[in-house]
């Protein structure tokens, strides 16, 4: 049975568990396996080396990631209060230490989701799907972050359309670091060169735009 100090572990495990569930609508079965992984942590003295904060919000994200339901780390961090940065480092140990096994995210599954929250069009979405099957076939997206993967693919189809849409909103929408959707856009963009550079030619941005967002004046091919 638990007692003292383990009892009230448990019930601030679960508070935690509680508050970040109650914003960010995870089904059940998730928050089911990340109270598991939670008292396993617990049962391990990882809550020794971690505020039971870290160990809850960081358990939801291993569990969503286990049964491949799309949350990000900026999601979890938003409603967690959490730093990302923290919450990735505490994922890490949690995944090393409890051996977890945690499938290899496709970067085509979290592109939806990525590109409801860049709020881009449905033709912008389709031409990212192809650009990720492009690359897919090209055999770049092996060991990839496929947020970061989904994320670039949807700011080059966004140039390819048009559409405004910042390496700075791309990474939000996905919960990464702006630096990701760099390096990565410039892996796929050498797939859809000729593209590309038809389109920059058609639709020059205005000088406002240029001075609006310096990463299309950097990131767009001469």
């Amino acid at each position: 049975m638990l007692k003292g100090n383990r009892t009230e572990e448990v019930g601030t495990a679960s508070g935690e568990l509680k508050k970040i569930s109650d914003k960010i609508p995870l089904p059940h079965f998730v928050t089911e396996e990340a109270a598991r992984i939670c008292m396993v942590s617990m049962e391990k003295g990882l809550a020794r080396r971690r505020p039971l904060a870290q160990i809850a919000a960081s358990s939801l994200y291993a569990a969503c990631r286990e049964r491949e339901v799309p949350a990000t780390l900026a999601d979890l961090s938003a409603a967690s209060g959490v730093g990302r940065i923290v919450l990735a480092s505490c994922y890490r140990m949690l995944v090393t230490e409890l051996d977890l096994d945690i499938p290899v995210a496709d970067p085509a599954e979290c592109l939806a989701s990525v590109a409801f929250r860049a709020k881009v069009g449905p033709k912008v979405e389709r031409d990212a799907r192809e650009i990720l099957s492009e690359a897919e076939r090209a055999g770049i997206t092996d060991g990839v972050c496929p947020q970061g993967l989904a994320a670039s693919a949807l700011y080059l189809a966004a140039l390819l359309n048009g559409h405004y849409l910042t390496q700075t909103g791309a990474a939000e929408a996905a919960g990464v670091k702006e630096v990701t959707v760099r390096n990565q856009f410039k892996r796929l963009r050498k797939l859809v060169k000729t593209r590309l550079e038809g389109t920059t030619r058609k639709k020059s941005p205005r000088r406002s735009e240029l001075e609006a967002d310096r990463s299309v004046r950097v990131e767009v091919p001469a």
